[in-house]
């Protein structure tokens, strides 16, 4: 019993909510799998009202969502090598149905297909046109950021980028910047949020970021215009008190 706890020990300490995961996108099927069932057992060990609990429960919706949806969001960038053949060699993006369209193919489906099996498909599917073809590929998503930053607009960036990395491709904070309030945002919902998004060293794909997630850095408080509002307040509310004394 206790070598179970010290397993589950090691396996909670992983389930942090913005853990560091060494190429987390290079999983393979089976690993995302055994993880998930290694995940599901420590959860039978944790008390329901455990807060490590919930940070299991996530990690475990995590990778069922990947299992189930794959790695491949519409707007991500996949840049093939195709070797001696220029045609398939380029930047091709994931259409809307999670598809990716070669010249001369049908769309070739990334519906459900994890970074580690997309080489095999597509591989697989310049078969029918090419004799053992040679493919090499990468793969990038669409960002945007926006606010405090030199040059604001979309970014497309590797998931092995640090979140500091694309600030800088976007110019850097700039001095109004405040990035204890930088967040990560979602179909308008805010999912991430604070320093340590850039301090930490955390990169795209650890932190979950897909295509179409917007950086927003925010501009830092005007602390003499607060101060000067709560002034007025304050004076407008004693201008009233006299006023009523008087009467």
């Amino acid at each position: 019993m206790k070598h179970v706890w010290i397993v589950a020990a090691l396996l909670i300490g992983s389930t942090t909510p913005l853990a560091a995961q060494e190429e987390p996108r290079t999983d393979t099927r089976q690993q995302l799998e055994a993880r998930r069932d290694s995940l599901a057992e420590v959860l039978t060990l944790l008390d329901a009202a455990d807060e490590r609990a919930e940070a299991v429960e996530r990690d475990i919706a995590t990778i069922e969502q990947r299992l189930r949806i794959g790695d491949f969001r519409p707007g991500d960038m996949v840049s093939l090598d195709v070797r001696g053949q220029e045609e398939y060699t380029g930047n091709f993006p994931v259409q809307p149905d999670q598809s990716l369209e070669l010249p001369g193919l049908e769309p070739v489906p990334l519906a459900g297909v994890l970074n580690s099996e997309a080489a095999d498909v597509i591989r697989d599917a310049l078969g029918a046109v090419l004799r053992n073809p040679v493919v090499e590929l990468t793969f990038q998503m669409r960002l945007a950021v926006t606010g405090q930053v030199g040059n604001p607009g979309f970014y497309d960036v590797r998931g092995t980028l640090l979140l500091s990395d694309v600030l800088s491709l976007a110019g850097g904070p700039t001095q109004r910047a405040e990035l204890e309030r930088l967040e990560i945002r979602r179909d308008g919902e805010t999912i991430l949020s604070g320093e340590e998004l850039v301090t930490s060293g955390f990169t795209l794909d650890d932190l979950g970021l897909q295509s179409g997630d917007v950086i927003r850095v925010p501009q830092e408080r005007d602390t003499f215009y607060s101060l000067r509002n709560v002034s007025i307040i304050i004076g407008t509310m004693l201008s009233v008190i006299a006023l009523i004394n008087v009467f």
